[in-house]
């Protein structure tokens, strides 16, 4: 939390907080499917109207703390990048800080075991990423090429399902890496 935030602000941080916390160890212990968002609120100590003012797609949404919009924050990833970094060095260091690669989290294996165990949490993942796809086409498209250009959008969609298919392997930091490796030397960034 930031110096000077106000305390209005860290209290809604806080309670956001201990609903994902509450969320996420009644998921790993009992299975998605097995818990209710009646539950989480009770066990944050929340009202159930509480929950769904901070998490308003439910259950799903509960176990992603991250709240931004992912599209917004990826092109200010690759628009605020360091001088002589090139734009797709930039999205992979973004996407190196959320889940599944950001390795601070030493529940990290079991959280990807309940994602790729659960359709709806599975799709929810894919989504956040898949639902940037015009907005990559679009800085992508300032770097220089054509936003109609069907190569960009191409880069764009193979970026975004890079997430998704790098979680799935044992090292995915390593997968990501290696993709993001082999689209900079396809699309000569490297």
């Amino acid at each position: 939390m930031a110096a000077g935030t106000g305390l209005r602000a860290r209290k809604r941080a806080q309670t956001r907080h201990a609903l994902h916390e509450s969320a996420v160890e009644l998921f790993l212990a009992r299975g998605f499917d097995d818990v209710t968002v009646a539950e989480i609120a009770e066990d944050a100590n929340v009202a159930l109207t509480t929950l769904f003012t901070y998490y308003p797609d439910g259950k799903v949404a509960l176990v992603f703390e991250q709240d931004e919009d992912r599209a917004a924050a990826l092109v200010d990833a690759v628009r605020e990048r360091p001088a002589g970094t090139d734009p797709l060095r930039a999205v992979e260091t973004f996407m190196a800080s959320r889940l599944p690669f950001e390795p601070q989290d030493p529940r990290r294996e079991r959280l990807l075991g309940l994602i790729f165990s659960t359709p709806q949490l599975r799709a929810h993942v894919r989504k956040k990423w898949t639902d940037c796809e015009d907005a990559l086409v679009k800085v992508l498209a300032e770097e220089g090429h054509e936003p109609e250009d069907a190569a960009v959008r191409a880069l764009a969609r193979l970026v975004l399902e890079s997430p998704d298919i790098a979680a799935r392997e044992s090292a995915p930091g390593e997968a990501l890496a290696m993709i993001f490796a082999n689209l900079r030397r396809g699309w000569r960034y490297d």
